[in-house]
């Protein structure tokens, strides 16, 4: 609590919590982003440093890595040699060829045995000679050093002067004199047996059908290239390998992160590749040659070129998200329009050269709008850049890298493709007529026509799309984040309390046998309690086991990974004792740190009394288990565990002159085998125990019958000055922001995240009674970030629309024309949330940047045809002016006339803006169906964000090419033609 007190107050600290356990406390403090790693480390220990702390209290800090830092897990294995030779191989070896690699944070060692020095004391030489155990652990102490002492001169010589003394091995450990009897010396090996031990376990290491195994975690420097340390770490491995194979010892990765990003890229590459070719199909089809295909399709090279640049400049990493979030169609939408205003210059006159001048008017007349639509793109991204947090780390890449490619697209529409496309089209040639295209563009008169005649239809299907939007919106179900496929498992699992080892040995082995059953399985093992660092909180009842998981493909066929997981599920609740919970590795340790518990949902109960706290919680897994959708829930913290306890009675000890550490020194060293100091052999070091023998210690009236020396040279059984004990007691004490807590973990499955959450705080609230002045329930988990990250984004999309407007109404000079553009935004949402409720899945994160992808080519399409509509309306309503002028019509005819001006000017530049409409729009749907329709390892959050864009152009489109200019004419129709501000404007015009 000191060190919690102090740490809570370091400056940037966003939580800190704790969790501790016997010989040690986990303390784990979270900051708020941007803050500088090695300035708050350097905070953390000048805080630790004014905290006064017993002696035997050593704060360390933790390596500098992060929540997604592991990259790789071995395996030492040999056919000749020893568990215990392994174990200084890995140690001795391995371990510190791994640490020089650059990019390495730490190589953590789990299982084998940890060599050290140690005196078996016998209890009955000590009683002999009348010695204690402290007066071993003296004389070792006293007896091993080494000194200088400055130097000597002899002539010209100068001598440097040292004392040799450490303890090298065995037999000078037996050597150390502790006291003498009757002239004789009493050596350490007249009182015990110098042998060769291992550190008391407190973990074991399972690997398929292997019982006892040791495994090596490398963890990456945070900020470091995952690819490129690991390539240097493979690099290392292959050298080892070298090194170690004339002696049958064999290095083997089974957990690699090489393969989640292999299975990525290729994943990614998949997408992007098929992405692109159904464009050049779709270019083709439209346009009719691959030829004009390639005009247009040279901007994707080109835009990928600017953003790798643009990327390496920024220092800015390529990842799934990033580039498979590139719509390639939405690149080439610019190049679309511009070629096909220089295609329809061919198509009026197709034997003759085109002329320059004609093909630089057409160019001019898109360059506005093909500018101003590439802004309002890239300003639709902005919202990412302002997430915080696990959603900042994975989307704010992705504004920057389509952001880039946009630019990139742009260049290459306004400077590149022009050009291409006159050397293409400037020899005469046959005009290529697609019939199903003139065919759905003289339907699409006559269906505009209808529209605009009777406006009444348009109404009615805006607002039945708002109403569609408030429906599906209301009733979507809402998550953070879609599920992330890893490509293999991670298990969390909880045996009873209290238990050995040994038969914590054979529940793992059991384990491992009933996950190897299934086919779709490559490797399992199981981690019992933590490793020899000692930097877990978890005792012998709980294992937690990587699972590998073979190419999907090579699975049987069409089972999905949900469903393997399901079975796997019911095989382990057939296994007795065993409770486990399904994961992944990454997400695990996301979850650990972002809530203080494997998994995405957790139940915090704050207060002081534990016993209330354990009951509390403890009903709240009982009514979770009874909510629909929980697939597995617990108490983090592990149950109260057997103990035997020294109840010091102080008055007797005080009698015999006993203190209170001579019991502590007893027990902690003789009984607990806590080293007294450390022997070093070569460029070795191994800790020196003095411990009592199994049978001196294996029980609590061989515990009573140790002996502690009295001032008197007495020597009494603890029995006499302790009263012991058996009692249950806690396992783990947890506290966050300095307050005890007990943690509900919570896994559910088949519902989203809201409704699930609405549900269980109900029944929670109904079934759990507790005081709320004495106690807290408090939700944390996905719950936290789902939350912080819509209100953040409901802030910043609020405010990027406001600027969008600012934009448009800069581009276009109107304010009507710039909310009519924007009125897309809400109605294009209409269909994302179709798509959603079609494929059942959730609105989160993920699917947000789709909506926001969505906004973007929405509007984008809006300001192509607004822009349009406003040439050929500007045109005919000038005809109609000059008309009137020459007429000189009464003010209702010159009504009628300038309506039918802007319903001409209206349907003409609609017609000739439903091709490249039409081919935008299909090129971006087209673009991310792949994407869409993609499953497997790094497909997830791609798959949710596509699935908006595909379902949502859709509708989109369909406001472009019909609400948007009936909207477009009527809005024109008032705002021209109404009253004597029309005479007054129209007068004017005339003079």
């Amino acid at each position: 609590m000191p060190l919690e007190r102090a740490l809570a107050s370091t400056p940037g600290l966003v939580t800190i919590r704790s969790t501790s356990t016997f010989a040690l406390s986990l303390i784990t403090m979270v900051f708020k982003d941007g803050v500088e790693d090695y300035w708050a480390r350097q905070r953390v220990l000048e805080r630790v440093s004014q905290v006064p702390l017993p002696s035997s209290f050593q704060p360390v800090l933790g390596p500098l890595t992060s929540p997604v830092g592991e990259i790789l897990r071995y395996a030492v294995e040999s056919d000749e040699k020893s568990l215990a030779e392994l174990s200084e191989i890995q140690r001795w070896i391995i371990v510190p060829a791994l640490n020089q690699v650059p990019g390495v944070a730490s190589v953590a060692n789990f299982g084998g045995l940890t060599r050290q020095f140690q005196l078996e004391v016998d209890p009955l030489a000590l009683q002999r000679y009348g010695l204690g155990l402290s007066d071993i652990s003296n004389a070792i102490t006293s007896n091993s050093a080494s000194s200088g002492g400055s130097r000597i001169t002899r002539g010209e010589q100068s001598y440097v002067i040292r004392s040799i003394g450490l303890v090298r091995d065995l037999e000078d450990l037996g050597n150390i004199v502790v006291t003498e009897n009757k002239g004789t010396p009493v050596l350490t090996r007249d009182l015990g047996t110098p042998r060769m031990s291992s550190q008391e376990r407190e973990g074991v290491l399972g690997k398929d059908r292997s019982s006892d195994a040791i495994q090596g975690t490398i963890q990456m420097l945070k900020g470091e290239n995952a690819q490129q340390v690991l390539k240097a770490v493979h690099e290392r491995l292959e050298q080892l390998q070298a090194e170690l194979a004339p002696q049958g010892v064999r290095i083997v990765p089974y957990l690699d992160r090489n393969e989640l990003v292999d299975a990525t890229v290729e994943k990614v590459g998949h997408t992007v590749g098929e992405g692109v070719a159904l464009v050049f199909i779709v270019l083709m089809l439209f346009l009719g040659s691959a030829r004009s295909a390639l005009v247009v399709s040279v901007t994707i090279p080109i835009a990928l070129s600017v953003t790798f640049i643009l990327m390496n400049l920024t220092r800015l990493p390529a990842n799934l998200l990033s580039l498979g979030s590139i719509d390639f169609g939405v690149i080439v939408d610019g190049a679309i329009v511009v070629t096909e205003a220089i295609l329809r210059v061919r198509e009026l006159n197709p034997t003759r050269p085109l002329e320059t001048d004609a093909v630089q008017f057409v160019v001019r007349q898109v360059v506005n709008p093909i500018f101003f639509a590439t802004i309002i793109i890239i300003t639709a991204y902005l919202p990412l850049l302002g997430l915080e947090r696990v959603e900042a780390k994975l989307f704010s890449p992705v504004a920057y890298t389509i952001s880039y490619a946009l630019f990139g697209a742009l260049l290459c529409s306004l400077l590149v493709v022009p050009g291409l496309a006159y050397i293409a089209f400037n020899k005469p040639s046959k005009v290529f007529h697609n019939v199903v295209l003139e065919r759905l563009q003289a339907r699409y008169g006559e269906l505009l026509a209808a529209c605009v005649d009777k406006p009444k239809i348009v109404y009615a299907a805006a607002g039945a799309a708002f109403l569609g939007v408030i429906v599906a919106g209301a009733t979507i179900g809402r998550e953070f984040l879609p599920n992330l496929d890893e490509g293999s498992l991670w298990l969390q699992v909880q045996l009873p309390s209290g238990i050995s080892i040994g038969k914590a040995q054979e529940m793992a082995r059991d384990l491992r046998n009933a996950v190897l059953e299934f086919p779709e399985v490559s490797f399992v093992v199981t981690q019992i309690g933590r490793n020899d660092d000692r930097t877990d909180p978890w005792t012998t009842s709980h294992i937690e086991a990587p699972v590998g998981l073979k190419p999907y493909h090579e699975w049987p066929s069409g089972e999905t990974k949900a469903e393997f997981v399901r079975r796997l599920s019911e095989r382990l609740r057939q296994l007795p004792g065993v409770d486990a919970g399904v994961s992944q590795p990454i997400i695990d340790n996301v979850n650990e740190l972002v809530s203080g518990a494997h998994s995405a949902l957790v139940v915090k109960v704050f207060g002081e009394d534990l016993r209330e706290m354990r009951r509390i919680a403890s009903e709240i897994v009982a009514t979770l288990r009874e909510t629909p959708g929980t697939t597995q829930t617990s108490i983090v913290q592990e149950p109260p565990i057997p103990q035997i306890a020294f109840h010091i009675d102080r008055t007797t000890a005080a009698r015999y002159g006993i203190n209170v550490a001579d019991v502590a020194n007893l027990i902690q060293t003789g009984v607990g085998g806590s080293p007294i100091g450390q022997i070093y052999v070569n460029d070795r070091s191994y800790d020196v125990t003095v411990r009592f023998p199994p049978e001196a210690r294996n029980s609590p009236e061989a515990l009573g019958n140790l002996l502690v020396n009295a001032t008197s040279g007495a020597q009494i059984p603890l029995s006499q000055i302790a009263k012991i004990s058996l009692q249950n007691g806690e396992s783990a004490i947890s506290h966050e922001k300095t307050k005890r807590a007990l943690t509900v973990r919570v896994d559910y499955d088949n519902r989203d995240l809201s409704s699930y959450l609405a549900d269980a705080q109900a029944r929670i609230a109904k079934n759990v009674q507790f005081d709320p002045a004495l106690y807290k329930l408090v939700w944390g988990g996905k719950f936290e970030n789902q939350q912080r990250a819509q209100a953040r984004l409901r802030v910043i999309v609020g405010a990027v629309l406001a600027l969008m407007l600012v934009i448009l109404y800069i581009g276009f000079g109107k304010m009507r024309h710039a909310l009519l553009i924007l009125a897309v935004v809400p109605l294009a949402t209409f269909g994302g949330l179709v798509s959603l409720h079609i494929r059942t899945d959730s609105l989160n994160v993920a699917t947000g940047v789709g909506f926001l992808a969505l906004f973007g080519v929405a509007v984008q399409n809006g300001i192509i045809m607004v822009a349009n509509l406003n040439r050929t309306t500007a045109v005919r309503v000038a005809s109609a002016r000059s008309r009137w002028v020459a007429t000189g019509i009464g003010r209702d005819a010159m009504r009628r006339e300038f309506v039918a001006a802007i319903r001409t000017g209206v349907m003409e530049g609609a017609a000739e803006r439903f091709r490249p409409v039409l081919m935008t729009s299909t090129v971006a749907t087209v673009g991310m169906l792949p994407a869409a329709m993609a499953t497997g390892v790094g497909s997830d959050v791609q798959r949710s964000l596509a699935t908006v864009i595909v379902g949502g152009l859709i509708v989109a489109t369909l406001l472009t090419l019909f609400i948007l200019p009936s909207f477009y004419f009527v809005t024109e129709c008032f705002m021209r033609t109404r009253g004597e501000k029309f005479l007054q404007r129209e007068g004017a015009a005339q003079r």
